[in-house]
């Protein structure tokens, strides 16, 4: 079996080398930049700073709410991030906040305690239940449906005054690389057009990137928020499993296997924001378990990193840039607080293609998850790994590749997991469990690549799929991480890593998050007009 994947891997690396030269077309096309920032005083702020500058009435939450509407009508028609708007609501809603802070007859700071978020906008993955908002997930028969209540992780974020403005784009049922669908198309990257926002919750990444958005939420499910928030230069965070609700995600199932490999976490363009959001999503009872504010003393933090996870003829190696990056994340940390630094490697991390397809494979209703909501008007006959890859090639459907992955692991590596296997690469990962935990016990991160590649061009992330499982790994072991972006390479595009902790250590992602964002800078906002 081993062999046999090991061919299809090596089958499409090679293909992805015989195909480079055709997205050559795209290195001539111009880079257009995104119009100049209509408000940079409000919108350069995190949504913690708005918040605090919203109650004690400096700003408005009408003035923010708006800068924000008009931020998201200048550069959406070039990034393509939102699935659907809400802004005549999220005006009206500015201003019901508004008459309730002038109202409120308690101190500004139980205000800050009640309402953290109080008039402050926010988006939200378009697979998460916002009331009145669209509720598709990409599903072409399900075109018109309206979320009728809040998914719970939206609720919360409402309940602590955050104001809905859009719910942005993804692929089919968060199903694939790339954010891009039949329904309203392609998200680019706000860097560069013709480069690729990644996915699932690319709608999110280039929105707030594009500083559309200042916080969003999008789900993770094999880096689902982190591969999009480091091609698009922004902060992600995959939480510790099961630690926010899912209750209101589409697709979902109540299988175990899938309820831990999910997630629902934060994005943005401030470390700072991180913490807020994470600590209302939550709930009181599961933040108090992540102890999120607690101090982090730095100097005695322990840092483990992985610059690659070994040679593998059947993948490209790790972007030079990106192992930059992370080196010299590790000498800052050594050098301002003398934290203990050391390069580690970890073989079971190799095998991470097929720790994932065991876990897939032990979903029960797998089959129902990924094609119960298909479009019913294919027809199942014209479904097949050939006919989709012809279609691809030809550029018959631009659209058909999520079909494409979804039938070829039903019907190629699917199957090749036997009992024995699955039991093998089960096991596996529980020893990997184990052996991370021991090593990073509450006073340890590992700096390890988010992905293998930076941003590449629209539809040749498809080539590139084995440099992917650097994020899936982490939603295998249930493990908290974090995408730090560390700023752009000479090419304008944005270079990160992650930050991963043992589980219920999220705060340690943070406070790293934070101090790299100091020392480097963070979000570099993407070219614009002057």
């Amino acid at each position: 079996m081993i062999v046999i994947l090991r061919f299809f891997d090596f089958f499409f690396f090679v293909l992805g080398k015989i195909v480079a030269p055709f997205y050559s077309y795209y290195a001539n096309r111009p880079r257009k930049p995104l119009p100049a920032l209509n408000e940079p005083e409000i919108l350069t702020l995190s949504a913690t700073s708005l918040a605090e500058k919203i109650r004690t009435k400096v700003l408005t939450s009408e003035q923010v709410v708006k800068a924000f509407v008009e931020r998201c009508q200048q550069v959406n028609g070039q990034v393509n991030a939102i699935f659907e708007d809400r802004f005549e609501e999220a005006i009206k809603d500015a201003r019901n906040a508004d008459r309730f802070i002038q109202s409120y007859e308690k101190s500004v700071e139980e205000l800050a305690k009640e309402k953290p978020l109080m008039g402050v906008p926010i988006t939200f993955k378009e697979c998460l239940m916002v009331k009145g908002s669209s509720y598709t997930s990409a599903v072409p028969s399900r075109k018109g449906i309206k979320a009728d209540v809040d998914g719970d992780a939206v609720a919360a974020l409402r309940n602590a005054g955050a104001i809905p403005i859009a719910v942005t784009n993804l692929p089919k049922l968060s199903g694939c690389l790339e954010t891009y669908n039949d329904m309203i198309g392609y998200t680019s990257n706000p860097y560069d057009p013709n480069l690729t926002s990644g996915g699932s919750s690319g709608g999110e990444a280039a929105l707030i990137s594009a500083a559309g958005s200042v916080i969003g939420v999008g789900s993770d499910y094999d880096g689902s928020i982190r591969i999009p928030s480091h091609f698009c230069g922004i902060f992600g965070h995959k939480p510790t499993q099961g630690i926010v609700s899912q209750t209101g995600h589409l697709p979902s199932s109540p299988d175990d296997v899938w309820q831990k490999r999910n997630s629902i976490g934060p994005m943005c363009r401030y470390a700072e924001d991180l913490k807020l959001t994470l600590a209302i999503m939550t709930g009181e009872k599961n933040a108090s378990s992540l102890n999120l504010y607690a101090n982090v003393n730095l100097s005695e933090l322990k840092i483990y990193y992985m610059l690659d996870r070994g040679f593998k003829i059947t993948e490209e190696s790790v972007d030079p840039d990106i192992k930059k990056a992370i080196l010299k994340a590790a000498e800052h940390l050594r050098s301002t607080y003398k934290s203990s630094v050391q390069k580690i490697q970890i073989a079971e991390m190799d095998d991470t293609s097929e720790m994932w397809m065991a876990h897939d494979a032990l979903i029960e209703d797998f089959d129902s998850i990924t094609m119960s909501m298909e479009d019913p008007l294919l027809d199942e006959d014209d479904s097949s790994v050939i006919k989709e890859l012809l279609k691809f090639f030809m550029n018959k459907d631009r659209f058909a590749l999520d079909r494409l992955m979804a039938e070829w692991y039903m019907a190629v590596d699917r199957p090749l997991l036997t009992g024995t296997k699955i039991h093998l690469y089960m096991l596996e990962a529980k020893k990997l469990t184990k052996r991370l935990k021991k090593l990073l016990k509450e006073d340890g991160v590992l700096f390890y690549p988010t992905s293998g590649c930076l941003a590449c061009y629209q539809m040749q992330l498809f080539w590139k799929g084995a440099s992917l499982d650097y994020a899936a790994i982490v939603n295998i072991l249930g493990f908290p991480a974090t995408h730090v972006p560390m700023g752009l390479n000479k090419n304008g595009i944005p270079v990160g890593f992650q930050v991963i902790a043992a589980p219920n250590q999220d705060r340690l992602c943070f406070a790293v998050a934070e101090e790299l964002q100091k020392a480097f800078g963070g979000w570099k906002p993407p070219p614009m007009i002057s």
